[in-house]
């Protein structure tokens, strides 16, 4: 049974890369090198094809006797070094993928396994059924869609739509507009100086600090609460029908010429709306 098997192939521009695993890890790392290795290692090693046709590099793990999203082979892991803005697309079951570095445009699909991602600089894609995603920077346009994983996105600097059953969505800090939609999951931003649209049937809805821009809430049962800077005018568009509404905010009177504004829509059937100063 092997336990390891490694090959090298030259790249010296940015290779497209496509990994099918059904269960184990999936590591990539990318860096300024003019090579790519692809290291795998575990009881399985040995089934493992990979190839190099052009700029793309294949891995394809072993498909076991129960289909794609069955078997074993769990101690399987794959460790992929690549040139930085390498594009990825993948095919997971059950596997893990974590990534270290920048990549170009990105396809990833999984179905229960989790997704963490250092900085996505291209326009891409990820879908999941029910593994966790993490994405520490994001520089080209994102589509997530999850079942019921939790979505988390530090930084983000373009368009962001994000679709989930019944996970959990934050966003740390956006300079790109963000449209979140959740079944049951709370959909939450930290700090945004672009619109900002985020819906959900029974989870809250938070907007810590909204600079300017357009922020639209909306839900059914869960709670809404934005916050404002101080001295930042404010036009508001509030309905709730049986919750209670309650503003903290103080009036800015209009807006200057070229002064920022927030336009602020909540919608709610039985949640509190809470607008706050900050």
């Amino acid at each position: 049974m092997s336990t390891g098997t490694q090959r090298t192939f030259a790249t010296p521009d940015p290779v497209s890369l496509f990994v099918e695993l059904r269960s184990g890890d999936l590591v990539v790392e990318t860096r300024e090198v003019t090579h790519t290795v692809v290291d795998v290692s575990g009881g399985a090693a040995d089934q493992v094809l990979v190839d190099q046709r052009g700029g793309a590099v294949s891995v394809i793990g072993p498909k076991g006797g129960h289909g794609f999203f069955g078997g074993s082979s769990r101690d399987l892991t794959v460790h992929v070094t690549m040139p930085d803005d390498s594009g990825l697309v993948t095919k997971l079951g059950s596997a893990d993928l974590r990534v270290d570095g920048r990549l170009g445009e990105t396809s990833v699909r999984s179905g229960s396994g989790d997704v963490r991602i250092e900085e996505l600089a291209a326009d891409s894609r990820v879908e999941t059924g029910s593994g966790d995603v993490t994405v520490d920077v994001v520089r080209g346009r994102l589509q997530v869609k999850s079942g019921s994983g939790e979505v988390t996105l530090d930084r983000v600097h373009a368009p962001v739509q994000v679709a989930t059953g019944s996970g959990d969505v934050v966003v740390v800090s956006a300079d790109g507009p963000v449209t979140v939609k959740s079944g049951s999951g709370d959909a939450r931003v930290r700090e945004t100086r672009r619109d900002v649209s985020l819906t959900t049937a029974s989870g809250d809805v938070v907007v810590d600090l909204a600079h300017r821009g357009q922020v639209s809430a909306h839900n059914v049962s869960g709670d809404i609460r934005v916050g404002v800077p101080a001295g930042l005018p404010v036009w508001t568009d509030v309905t709730t029908m049986s919750g209670n509404v309650r503003s903290d905010l103080e009036g800015a009177g209009e807006p200057a010429e070229g002064q920022d504004f927030l336009e602020l829509r909540a919608r709610t059937v039985s949640g509190n709306v809470h607008l706050e100063q900050r």
